[in-house]
């Protein structure tokens, strides 16, 4: 594919050079014929004839030209331009000598090929190095113009991968932060439905293995997806609030007000679940009327996603919990890894001295799925 590439351009750049050399032909041939058409017979068509003659030289070698220029390494000045003049002298030789050939062969054979070689370097020998500067000149500005574009390209490459690099790497790191979630709920899940098993509770027992079994199902459907919906993730959460409701019964109350606006808005799978853990973990360990509420809604450009519960406040065990749990550091990392600075989880504490798990989400994330 590649070698095929670069004969496609080279065979390009060598229709250019033709074209561009049967271009001066015609020029030239035109110039002379509009001054001396009443001097010479043939019209216009022997004066290209004539013309062909002297620039096919040039045409030939301009490849060449080309390619030793593409050689030479512009990282000495005076040593590049002493290549230059070197080269400049022998292709004026070569063209002298092409030139003379094609004139003895086509205009006059009875002259001797010195004559006309001695004719071409006294008459044409300044016009020939000027020639030689102009296509090696030109030739510069090929290369330079090619070594530029291929710079952007393989730019344009390294940017692309570097991204997808990127985007591996995080998604790699989300995966790890969620893999730690998982585990954590389910070891909760199974230690409550011990102890039920533990107290002789079995029907309860048995009823919480099979809203847990929901629960895992429904967990294993999203396992492959890093960013979810938020009206997914309050679904996810609604069957693990089942399982606790079985455990806290009459106990629990659970509140949640979702906005229509902000249902599809997509956030972090997981993101909130272990705050809503937490606090069966933490807070209502001193309460006998546990309640649970959550909200969301949009605010400008972010969503305002509430948990509140009426356990410990946030003096005692959630401040713990803040410094050196697990699932709230969790939390801010993943946050952290798909907005940047742009989302934020913060603890409140409201009038009534609950505990309020506040986050501000971006509705257009840094990083989907």
């Amino acid at each position: 594919m590649l070698f095929q590439k670069v004969n496609s351009h080279s065979v390009r750049l060598l229709l250019i050079n033709f074209t561009f050399w049967l271009f001066i032909t015609l020029i030239s041939a035109t110039q002379l014929y509009v001054r001396f058409q009443d001097s010479y017979d043939g019209g216009w068509s022997n004066f290209v004839w004539r013309q062909s003659v002297v620039w096919v030289g040039w045409a030939v070698l301009t490849p060449f030209i080309f390619y030793l220029v593409k050689r030479i390494k512009n990282e000495h000045r005076l040593r590049s331009g002493l290549i230059h003049f070197g080269y400049a002298v022998g292709f004026t030789l070569v063209y002298s000598v092409i030139l003379s050939v094609l004139s003895q062969i086509f205009f006059n054979p009875e002259t001797p090929m010195l004559d006309f070689i001695k004719m071409n370097l006294t008459t044409s020998a300044a016009a020939n190095l000027l020639v030689y500067l102009l296509i090696a000149a030109f030739s510069m500005l090929i290369i330079f113009y090619q070594k530029a574009k291929l710079g952007k390209e393989r730019q344009l490459q390294l940017d692309l991968e570097v991204q997808s690099l990127e985007k591996q790497l995080l998604s790699a790191h989300l995966e790890t932060l969620k893999a730690q979630i998982q585990p954590h709920f389910l070891f909760n899940s199974l230690h409550s439905i011990a102890s039920l098993i533990r107290k002789n509770e079995l029907t309860l027992a048995t009823e919480t293995i099979a809203t847990l079994s929901e629960l895992l199902r429904a967990t294993l459907r999203n396992q492959e997806k890093n960013m979810i919906s938020l009206e997914e993730e309050m679904e996810l959460i609604a069957k693990y609030l089942a399982v606790e409701k079985i455990r806290f019964g009459d106990m629990l109350s659970i509140q949640v007000s979702i906005d229509e606006d902000a249902k599809n808005v997509p956030i972090p799978a997981f993101i909130s679940q272990p705050i809503v853990e937490n606090s069966f973990k933490h807070a209502f360990k001193t309460t006998d009327d546990a309640s649970l509420k959550i909200s969301a809604e949009l605010s400008g450009s972010q969503l305002i996603l509430l948990i509140e519960d009426n356990g410990s406040n946030l003096s005692g065990s959630w401040e713990q919990v803040t410094h050196a749990g697990m699932g709230i550091k969790n939390v801010r990392q993943r946050l952290s890894t798909v907005y940047g600075v742009s989302a934020s989880f913060s603890l409140l504490e409201s009038e009534k001295g609950n505990t309020i798990a506040k986050f501000e989400i971006p509705i257009s994330p840094a990083f989907n799925e």
